[in-house]
């Protein structure tokens, strides 16, 4: 082979996509799980990531999430 780039049968593709959404997946609950524990150490809202999240969510296809990230840097005691 000389370097050329092998496209996948669309099943595998799709394998490969729901593999990549799953790690991804993952990635996200163990980020959130983790949030919710330093905030319950540190006796803060857990539910304040989680919202931000949900917003995130429920913008995809409306307000830019960039938008909204930067609106929440805004509105944070951190900013």
């Amino acid at each position: 082979m000389s370097g050329g780039v092998i496209i996948p049968d669309k099943e595998t593709a799709k394998a490969l996509n729901d593999l990549a959404r799953h790690k991804a997946i993952v990635r996200i609950l163990n980020d959130i799980r983790m949030d919710m524990e330093i905030c319950e150490i540190e006796g803060w809202d857990k539910n304040e990531y989680l919202n931000l999240i949900r917003q995130l969510l429920n913008s995809i296809g409306g307000r830019s999430m960039s938008d909204l990230i930067d609106r929440q840097a805004e509105d944070s005691k951190w900013s």
